[in-house]
């Protein structure tokens, strides 16, 4: 597995794999598309890789997915992710944004919470995503929470 691009702050890689997996998001044939990739640092530290994707529509299986995220001590672990979020804002029609969300569950390890933070500037920027949501608990994962902030608190 190749990288992509590298941190020299915190020495990690974003596996190739990320941009593509986010590549077919956003461009992907609709009946293979995922609605959602979670993306996860691995084991060994080094690089930034997908942990999993889904075509599921329901936003509870993406909430829950994240939520259930461990790492190799069974621990809750932080972790990335993008969700393509649709919604309506009546009169000026139906949107579309892809949302990036940095997953810091408050009770996972504080060193694993840190290499989190320290690669997330770099790995939103490879993204080039604008729209991004923080939450260390599953009420700021809630569908009304992302949804007034990705909407600007038009919704």
């Amino acid at each position: 597995m190749s990288a992509s691009r590298s941190d020299t702050s915190s020495h990690i890689s974003i596996a190739d794999e990320c941009i593509s997996a986010f590549n077919q998001l956003r461009t992907g044939p609709e009946s293979t598309r995922p609605k959602f990739i979670i993306y996860k640092i691995s084991d060994d530290n080094k690089s930034i890789v997908v942990e999993g994707t889904s075509t599921a529509k329901d936003y509870e299986v993406f909430r829950q997915k994240l939520s259930a995220a461990l790492d190799k001590d069974g621990n809750p672990a932080p972790r990335y992710a993008i969700y393509d979020m649709e919604y309506d804002l009546g009169s000026e029609g139906k949107r579309t944004k892809a949302v990036f969300v940095h997953w810091g569950p408050c009770h996972a390890p504080i060193k694993l919470c840190m290499l989190y933070a320290s690669s997330v500037l770099l790995f939103k920027r490879a993204l080039d995503l604008n729209v991004s949501v923080y939450a260390d608990s599953l009420e700021e994962l809630e569908w009304e929470v992302v949804l007034k902030e990705v909407s600007g608190g038009q919704a």
